[in-house]
């Protein structure tokens, strides 16, 4: 094939990374792009050696891109796309989609009958189900249980997954070298011709994972400070989605949803080790590059308004009492961030600033850490402390020595040795993490979704440039009360 004739970008990046200290060698990782004309991007990093091949593939989807009504969406899809296809998961095509689109019909007269009146006719909803569960039984025989495990399994692949977050939805399988072809036809079959049968019985089992979590305690205390922290975004509701959606949202939704979202112009595939950039580059022209490119996807609407006044959570339950304390920071990629990120890691671990004051000095706290998590359009920094009970530590006296260790920072910063050791710290988790051709991979087909790969390296460079002023600057911009929201989970009776 003449890839010089295809309208698509071929690139190739090199990556150095320059280890601080003396003596440390530089690490040179070699990144090849190439973009179908669909708008599919291939990500490859050649690592010669195991032959072996991690294959990632990411959507540019999570809970952020559901609404009210159909949040949890994200998360049902992924469990979704491991029961088959049009010509994977099933015996006879014809013969089981006959039987789902009357399953389908029955399924939206008992969700009429059930959903949208306030009194429905309860026999014609058993009626109707009794139906359904017959129709159900009726439909195994034509279904090959795990067929695409199985399929890979027998040639070898290994760590078949899936994951949901807010803003990523990734899938996943390690292949030997000569497989890789497989993975493609696999995947471009779940993206083109994905059929999403057996989605209400599924859809029981994600309402039981909700279930047990809910059986946690302090589930429903920290999902409704999540809600009461993201006023207006998306970020408001967790990926699992509520359970009243997850009871009404139907196959129609899923569908609609799918045909979206799980399309090539918003999707990358990564492939990390004994690999031939041309052959992979044929492969994808193959069976990604025959997916017509669908309407670009909208970023999300709605953001997060400034919070003028101090919010307060109080809960109770059987569960271990916590203090949480959240602030708003700005979204990835914001020039603020290096610094908060480095603030979170000064205040958190065994020899961070919380630990030293809350939980050796004043005997307050068994724990005591700090988190930046700058999100793509939206961030929070939390302080989450599990005070001492056998100190009778009392959340006032918790939250005055949060604000004691704030207010030092706001005044006087950081000392060198802090701020150096994180941004050691920091540095060094980052070249492990590109150790493992698995993190490799999630690393950088995460980061390319959003701003793009490189971030990570322009990123990595704005952290060693971060100065104590700058933690002051941050600390004094961002932890005001009025920015705030507090949370005190306390042991007792549940409300």
């Amino acid at each position: 094939m003449n890839f010089k004739k295809l309208s698509s970008i071929f690139l190739t990046a090199l990556m150095v990374l320059a280890l601080s200290g003396p003596g440390q060698a530089q690490v040179k990782l070699e990144v090849k792009e190439h973009v179908l004309t669909n708008g599919m991007k291939i990500l490859m990093i050649p690592k010669p050696g195991v032959p072996r091949v991690v294959c990632h593939i990411y959507y540019k989807v999570g809970s952020i891109n559901e609404r009210p009504g159909t949040t949890g969406l994200a998360h049902i899809h992924e469990h979704m796309m491991f029961k088959g296809t049009r010509i994977m998961g099933v015996t006879d095509f014809e013969a089981d989609n006959a039987l789902n689109r009357q399953i389908d019909d029955l399924m939206n007269k008992i969700y009429r009958e059930k959903y949208w009146k306030k009194d429905g006719d309860q026999a014609k909803i058993a009626e109707w189900q009794k139906q359904v569960d017959e129709l159900i039984k009726a439909e195994k025989k034509y279904i090959i249980k795990d067929d695409l495990w199985e399929t890979y399994m027998k040639n070898g692949g290994t760590g078949l997954n899936a994951s949901t977050s807010s803003e990523v939805t990734g899938y996943y399988v390690t292949l030997p070298s000569n497989k890789v072809e497989l993975q493609m036809l696999l995947e471009s079959d779940r993206m083109m011709n994905a059929y999403f049968r057996e989605f209400y019985s599924e859809k029981d089992v994600i309402m039981e994972e909700r279930r047990l979590s809910e059986n946690q305690p302090g589930f429903y205390f920290n999902e409704q400070v999540n809600a009461a922290f993201y006023a207006a975004s998306p970020y408001h509701w967790e990926v699992i989605g509520w359970m009243d959606d997850l009871k009404k949202v139907n196959k129609d939704d899923l569908i609609e949803f799918h045909d979206q979202y799980y399309v090539p112009n918003n999707a990358i595939a990564i492939y990390v080790g004994d690999v031939k950039p041309e052959a992979i580059i044929s492969l994808a022209e193959k069976y990604f590059g025959a997916i017509p490119k669908a309407p670009d996807v909208e970023p999300i609407r709605t953001g997060e308004p400034p919070q003028y006044s101090e919010k307060r959570m109080y809960g109770q339950g059987p569960g271990m009492p916590s203090f949480q304390l959240w602030f708003h920071i700005p979204p990835d990629g914001d020039p603020d961030v290096p610094a908060l990120n480095l603030l979170s890691s000064i205040l958190s671990g065994e020899t961070g600033r919380l630990n030293k004051s809350l939980v050796k000095e004043k005997d307050l706290a068994i724990r005591a850490m700090a988190m930046s998590r700058p999100q793509w359009y939206a961030g929070a920094f939390t302080f989450s402390i599990i005070p001492k009970l056998q100190a009778a530590a009392k959340p006032e006296e918790v939250e005055k020595a949060i604000w004691e260790e704030i207010d030092k920072i706001k005044k006087d910063g950081v000392m060198p040795e802090e701020l150096q050791k994180a941004k050691n710290k920091t540095e060094a988790a980052f070249i492990r993490s590109l150790e493992s051709p698995m993190f490799l991979a999630s690393r950088i087909g995460r980061a390319e979704l959003n701003r793009g790969w490189r971030s990570l390296l322009t990123d990595l460079e704005d952290i060693k440039k971060v100065t104590s002023d700058d933690i002051k600057k941050v600390a004094n911009k961002y932890f005001d009360k009025d920015n705030s929201l507090v949370a005190i989970y306390s042991r007792g009776q549940a409300r």
